[in-house]
């Protein structure tokens, strides 16, 4: 759970950054679209690292690693969007929100068979 925690912290800096980033994109004339596009593709990268990087640190089971992980995240997303979003469940966020749980389980998957020998 500590482990987790940790993550969780490295996230909350990542979404930080993003949001810089992207606001900065908007400042420049960058078009939303292609700033939602990015916020979704680095979010499903991030989810797949950190997946991949918690399922190297359990010994078994990695797809229920990558659901705890990624649910946890999810949270985080949920409580962002409270305070962000007027429709807080549309079919859009709800396959969002399933396909950053795939990431996460796919890479926490990936990240449990990618073991060294001497770890296992």
């Amino acid at each position: 759970m500590k482990y987790l925690l940790k993550t969780l912290g490295y996230y909350a800096i990542f979404i930080v950054l993003i949001t810089f980033i992207c606001s900065l994109l908007n400042l420049i004339g960058v078009n939303s679209t292609i700033t939602n596009l990015m916020i979704f593709i680095f979010n499903m990268v991030v989810f797949f690292f950190l997946g991949f990087k918690n399922g190297k640190k359990v010994i078994s089971k990695g797809y229920i690693a990558g659901i705890k992980m990624s649910l946890l995240f999810i949270m985080v997303l949920i409580i962002i969007n409270l305070f962000t979003a007027r429709n807080f469940f549309s079919i859009t966020t709800i396959i969002y929100y399933i396909v950053l749980i795939l990431a996460g389980i796919t890479g926490s998957m990936m990240g449990i068979n990618k073991k060294d020998a001497s770890e296992h």
